[in-house]
């Protein structure tokens, strides 16, 4: 049987046994949610966003100034509550206007604003946007890339919280102008900081050696099987640090990944032949393992494996051909770990 039978197989299994409209943990609404705060649950949040589109979305200088927003969301009990915040864009690759037209952006909220309402223990929120608002596929990118952040949730604790919403964007200046796409939040710096009872170690530069090498190797199998290059843990290139002990080496947390090869968005790149659409590359940036330790965490992803392929799975907002996708490529990266040649040549030989 072919892998991507196998994977129709097994999504028209799930619907069989979960029904087609589905109850299971990952990217499914439910509304019959308890209360709770805005990374308490994984059920998608509707959001409404007013502001000036054009003195928000063309603010991309090095240090953009925060603009007026007014925002409503809809709460457990179906009703609507709006509060006033602060908006800015925020970014480098898709602040710039060549490679985006809706850059990501930063949320600000006030104390007393944000009172009461789903925002309250949330000072300031990253949002991740569609970057190009006229072609459909940016929309499933999006979501390609918060159903990322869920798979690392699945092999760490110590991770980004996140929160997948749908929201309809109205300019202020012209009601008429509306998009309606999906974003999702990423939890702040503070957030993981209270949630995780540590704090982030701020430094620019750190030796492997000096940081908990569990992680890190976890981190390196998984940017390897999500085909992502875009990271770097001595230069702090995409990864956080955070102290959760202070007699023990701090944890690293990786975030961003819209350059990975499991999303494969067609982003432009200089070459020498001018600007080409880059193609991502499969290549293990970790440490070299000894014996024991690569049994270590081949078994380790292997126990996760069903888990992962279900935050897949169970998402009903991608479509069946990117769902199918996905898994392929989940499917190629445990390949390449139940076959000992390739798995020894990739993580202990040609390896650092």
């Amino acid at each position: 049987m072919t892998w991507p039978f196998r994977c129709i197989v097994i999504l028209l299994i799930s619907c069989f046994f979960r029904g087609y409209n589905g109850s299971s943990a990952f990217c499914q609404p439910d509304t019959s949610v308890i209360k709770s705060g805005l990374f308490d649950n994984q059920n998608y949040l509707e959001l409404k966003v007013s502001m000036d589109f054009d003195f928000v979305l063309n603010d991309t200088a090095d240090n953009p100034s925060y603009h007026p927003v007014h925002i409503s969301y809809k709460n457990d009990d179906s009703l609507w509550i709006s509060l006033d915040a602060e908006v800015r864009v925020r970014g480098h690759f898709r602040k710039q206007s060549e490679n985006c037209d809706f850059p990501p952006l930063k949320l600000r909220f006030d104390k007393k604003s944000r009172t009461n309402t789903i925002f309250e223990n949330a000072r300031e929120l990253k949002m991740v946007t569609h970057c190009q608002s006229g072609l459909s596929e940016y929309g499933q990118f999006v979501v390609q890339e918060y159903l990322i952040y869920r798979l690392y949730e699945v092999l760490s604790d110590i991770c980004y919280k996140t929160r997948l919403v749908k929201v309809t964007y109205t300019d202020i200046k012209n009601p008429v102008r509306t998009l309606s796409r999906y974003a999702f939040f990423v939890e702040d710096n503070d957030l993981l900081e209270e949630r995780l009872k540590g704090h982030i170690v701020d430094v620019p530069t750190v030796m492997p050696e000096n940081i908990d090498r569990d992680h890190y190797v976890i981190i390196s199998f998984f940017q390897y099987m999500i085909v992502n290059t875009d990271w770097s843990l001595p230069i702090m290139h995409n990864i956080t640090l955070i102290s959760l002990d202070y007699f023990k080496p701090p944890v690293p947390v990786p975030y961003d990944f819209d350059w990975s090869g499991l999303i494969n968005i067609p982003y432009k790149v200089p070459t020498i032949a001018g600007m080409q659409t880059r193609v991502p590359e499969r290549i293990y940036k970790g440490p070299c393992l000894k014996n024991k330790e690569a049994k270590k965490f081949k078994k380790f992803f292997e126990d996760k494996k069903e888990d992962l392929f279900n935050v897949y799975i169970d998402c009903k907002y991608i479509n069946d051909d990117i769902k199918i996708e996905s898994l392929n490529k989940l499917q190629l990266f445990y390949q390449i770990l139940e076959d000992k040649y390739i798995f020894n040549s990739v993580f202990m030989q040609k390896c650092k």
